[in-house]
C-alpha cells in the first residue's frame, strides 16, 4: 500500500489576501492543483481512493486532482484549524486531542489492508501532513514538527513495507510538478 499526502494549493490566507484559516484557493493555487493532477494523470500513478480536509483550500484541491484524474473523493475528515504543538508528545507521536483521534481512526481505517497493492492519497494542511508522517513513521518529533517542509501541492509518499512490516518514506515534499513561478511554501 502508498499513501500520498498533498498539501493544498496556494490559498487566500497563504498569499495574505484573506486572514480567514479557511480561505478559498488563489488562482495560483487552482493552477498549482492542476500541474499535479496532470502529472499524476501523465505518470499513469493509479489513485484507489482520495480523502480530504473538510476545510475550502483542501477540498477544492481534491476536487481538481480528482476531475483530471477521473477517481471520485472518497471521503473528507475534520481538519485541525488551529491546533497546538503540545498535542504532539516528544517520546512517539501520539495524538491525544479528539480531532487528532479521529484522524488517527482514520488512518487506522485507511491502513487496515496495508499489504494489499492499492494507493490512497489524502490532501490536507502541512501540519495534518507532517502529524501524518510522523504517526506513520513513528518518529518523535515534538516541537521539530515544522522542520519537515510542505509546500503548496508538494507531494509526499509513504509506503507499507512487506519485509519489513512497517512503513517507509519514498520522497517527500516533491514539488517538480510546478514550474519555478509556481512553486510557494
Amino acid at each position: 500500500m502508498k499513501i500520498i499526502l498533498v498539501r493544498h494549493g496556494e490559498s487566500e490566507h497563504n498569499a495574505k489576501t484573506n486572514l480567514s484559516r479557511d480561505s478559498k484557493l488563489t488562482k495560483k493555487g487552482e493552477i498549482q492543483a492542476k500541474h499535479l493532477g496532470m502529472k499524476l494523470k501523465k505518470e499513469k500513478i493509479k489513485i484507489d481512493a482520495i480523502y480530504t480536509s473538510n476545510l475550502i483550500r483542501s477540498k477544492r484541491t481534491a476536487e481538481i486532482i480528482s476531475k483530471i484524474i477521473k477517481v471520485p473523493i472518497k471521503k473528507s475528515f475534520d481538519e485541525f484549524n488551529e491546533y497546538h504543538i503540545y498535542h504532539i508528545l516528544s517520546k512517539m507521536v501520539r495524538l491525544v486531542s479528539p480531532r487528532l483521534r479521529k484522524l488517527e481512526k482514520l488512518l487506522k481505517e485507511i491502513s487496515k489492508n496495508k499489504t494489499k497493492d492499492k494507493t490512497i492519497m489524502i490532501v490536507a494542511h502541512g501540519r495534518t501532513n507532517r502529524i501524518i508522517i510522523a504517526y506513520l513513521l513513528q518518529i518523535p518529533l515534538g516541537k521539530y514538527l515544522v522542520r519537515l517542509a510542505q509546500h503548496n501541492t508538494g507531494l509526499s509518499v509513504l509506503y507499507w513495507s512487506k519485509t519489513f512490516k512497517n512503513w517507509r518514506m519514498e520522497s517527500m515534499n516533491d514539488f517538480t510538478h510546478l514550474p519555478r513561478r509556481l512553486a510557494t511554501h
